[in-house]
């Protein structure tokens, strides 16, 4: 019975909106706790186990004095009030207002690292892999193992002008890389490299839709609208497994995090429940999907770069502002 609760408030937590600095974080955190404890019933330490595991959607995370707080809180509540986390008439959890971009709440989230002067010089440094001597070919070589198979576009309606092959020479593939005056992009899921029947568009072949795809690794963090200094401020904070980081060639900053799910269904899984604080943040809602282009770093747009800014082929999932320098690099 009680591992029933604890999976049923598991999934009730997924669900939750997270704790967002400035946008009433201290409550939205302490209607998770009542709803924890109070709800279902659960221990302290039951509870403060699943609050870590929504406090990693939280933006800042709460220490875990902050959280065990909380919790204490939360039990000693005389009357914790249904309405916080269900609905009155229905029993079913409230959903959360659409999030939208606050660019007040990324420009208070990027302050926290105003220390850092030069936010583009710390990423270099803070980088295992030493970005200024990566071109694309090296960069593909540290994110796809042998056998895995990447497109590549300078075309967005087309379906990739070159495949890169991990098992190929390296020597040919950055002649052949394709250019077009508005930049290179390469989706970032690896491909069989055929073309499928696409169910979506009516069965038309394709070999870059979610039937070609061999492995659901990344999600790709991309943001138009933030202010590009702010977006690399809060990205060093986030406790994601960023993988890389690269300019679009203008003003957007566009970052991969690794996902690893083992199907699409999975994927759309662990990346629901940080959507609403990335979003809040700046990035794209249209880029948080499974199957979503990202522009290839050190790839050309125009007479500009499309530049390297952080790489890592075995991110951990601590933020990049909390790692030592070049932490993995030998």
């Amino acid at each position: 019975m009680t591992t029933t609760l604890r999976d049923r408030a598991r999934l009730y937590l997924r669900k939750c909106p997270p704790a967002i600095s400035g946008q009433g974080g201290h409550k939205a955190a302490f209607r998770a706790a009542c709803a924890v404890v109070r709800r279902f019933g659960l221990s302290e330490a039951e509870s403060l186990t699943l609050l870590q595991e929504f406090n990693q959607r939280c933006l800042p995370p709460w220490s875990e004095p902050e959280l065990r707080h909380k919790v204490q809180s939360a039990a000693k509540a005389v009357h914790p009030q249904p309405q916080d986390y269900l609905s009155a008439h229905q029993g079913r959890l409230l959903v959360p207002a659409k999030p939208k971009f606050r660019p007040m709440v990324l420009k208070r989230i990027a302050n926290k690292v105003s220390a850092i002067q030069d936010v583009v010089g710390f990423l270099a440094k803070q980088s295992p892999v030493p970005v200024d001597w990566q071109d694309s070919s090296s960069v593909l070589r540290q994110l796809y193992g042998a056998g895995e198979k990447v497109l590549i576009f300078s075309n967005l309606k087309s379906q990739g002008q070159l495949l890169w092959d991990a098992n190929q020479s390296d020597d040919l593939q950055p002649q052949l890389l394709p250019t077009g005056p508005e930049g290179v992009w390469f989706l970032p899921q690896p491909v069989r490299g055929g073309f499928y029947p696409n169910p979506r568009a009516n069965g038309k072949s394709s070999r870059r839709s979610e039937e070609a795809v061999t492995a659901w690794r990344f999600a790709v963090l991309e943001s138009d609208e933030a202010d590009a200094d702010d977006w690399l401020r809060c990205l060093v904070q986030m406790p994601l497994r960023i993988a890389s980081i690269c300019e679009s060639g203008r003003r957007s900053i566009h970052a991969l995090v690794r996902v690893d799910a083992a199907s699409k269904a999975e994927w759309d899984r662990l990346v629901a429940p940080i959507k609403p604080v990335l979003i809040t943040l700046g990035a794209d809602p249209g880029a948080l999907s499974a199957v979503r282009l990202s522009r290839l770093p050190q790839a050309m747009r125009g007479e500009r770069c499309q530049r390297l800014l952080y790489l890592n082929s075995q991110p951990s999932g601590m933020a990049i502002c909390k790692q030592p320098p070049g932490y993995i690099r030998n």
